[in-house]
């Protein structure tokens, strides 16, 4: 595996570099994050926290090539009777290459992740746990993953005008290689390779409202894992995936309103981070109101309501029982305020609370609360 990341990464730098010559234009993004729940009695731990330092930086090279790179740090904590789990380290690096074939109408996209993430000891699953099951999903982890395989895709993203609308159309795909999810164990995972199929459309709707719709369609072939005897398929058949996303942005004086909502849908059993999840879907609604208070400051306060619902999972199988069920629930208040202190320097604060409730398999809803702070630094020389 770590032939093809090196091939991956030599790759897409001379891609890039190949344009080196012509005008760059450079984008850096710095965040971090901190974020602390605590669950009533009956949950399988009683606090989870994480930090975060996600990075990132876009280069443009003159009007044909995009690259962007990512990466950060993690770390995530896990506290309950009789057990403390932590875990920390980097976040898997991710790279994304556009080359503009037909400037503002198509672009060739190349994207690959390198493997440089955390991986936890089986003794530790419980970090995983807490980050990525449908649970935690009502409450959306700044950093929901951690360290996973290399993939290596590709793809095509174009644009259509349509009247006053924009109409948007791309075909992804992408090619996981085979990793181990624990450091202290040899079982081998082989996540399934994935096509996407995107259409959005948006644009004016009245002088001062603008609308977003956009739909995405996944297949997955099915997830294995090598164990030491073969190959046992963990996923049958094609895992689906379905997301919709909507927005309406209105003008008010000089403010701006944005109402969305979003819908997740997994068809079908899945493995994410060695986690074996069931059909599940996640549906979302929010708001955003923009409020310049002078040239260079705003503040944003904000809203956003989750339910996270999936079908049974006995232990010890990979295929799903029975009808969707609720699973957990949440409601996030939150404020940005945001400063300029150059045309090419910002700075955000953020912080949210949140209070809602989680039920386990076969239980009884258990109440959480928490709240998140962070702060992200935006440069543009």
């Amino acid at each position: 595996m770590s032939h093809r990341v090196g091939v991956l990464a030599a790759g897409l730098f001379l891609m890039g570099a190949g344009a080196a010559s012509a005008q760059v234009r450079t984008v850096v993004r710095a965040q971090t994050f901190y974020e602390s729940y605590t669950f009533d009695p009956g949950y399988t731990f009683d606090k989870t926290s994480e930090f975060a330092v996600p990075v990132g930086v876009d280069l443009s090279f003159g009007r044909r090539v995009d690259l962007s790179l990512s990466s950060g740090y993690v770390s995530v904590d896990v506290t309950g009777t009789g057990l403390d789990s932590r875990v920390s380290g980097m976040l898997d690096t991710e790279l994304r290459l556009g080359y503009n074939l037909v400037p503002g109408r198509l672009i060739a996209v190349v994207t690959g992740n390198v493997p440089t993430g955390v991986r936890v000891d089986t003794s530790d699953v419980l970090a995983l746990t807490a980050l990525g099951s449908d649970q935690s999903s009502a409450i959306g982890f700044a950093i929901p993953t951690l360290g996973a395989g290399g993939s290596l895709g590709g793809g095509l993203v174009g644009a259509l005008q349509a009247g006053k609308f924009a109409v948007g159309l791309g075909v992804t795909y992408s090619y996981p290689f085979k990793y181990q999810p624990y450091a202290d164990a040899t079982a081998e995972l082989t996540p399934g390779s994935e096509i996407r199929a995107r259409l959005g459309i948006e644009g004016p709707a009245a002088r001062t409202t603008y609308v977003r719709f956009a739909g995405v369609f996944a297949a997955r072939a099915k997830d294995e894992i090598d164990a030491g005897g073969g190959d046992t398929p963990l996923q049958s058949g094609i895992g689906r995936r379905m997301i919709g996303y909507g927005e309406v942005v209105q003008g008010v004086g000089r403010m701006q309103l944005t109402l969305y909502a979003f819908d997740v849908y997994r068809g079908t059993p899945s493995v994410e981070g060695a986690l074996v999840l069931p059909k599940g879907n996640l549906i979302a609604a929010g708001f955003r109101h923009a409020v310049p208070v002078s040239q260079s400051f705003s503040v944003t306060p904000r809203a956003e309501w989750r339910l996270s619902t999936s079908a049974p999972l006995p232990d010890g199988t990979t295929t799903t029982t029975g009808s969707l069920g609720q699973v957990g629930t949440s409601f996030r208040v939150g404020l940005d305020a945001r400063q300029a202190f150059t045309p090419g320097v910002a700075m955000t604060l953020s912080g949210s609370g949140l209070f809602g409730s989680v039920r386990p398999e076969g239980g009884s809803n258990i109440s959480m609360k928490g709240w998140r702070a962070g702060l992200t630094l935006h440069f543009t020389p």
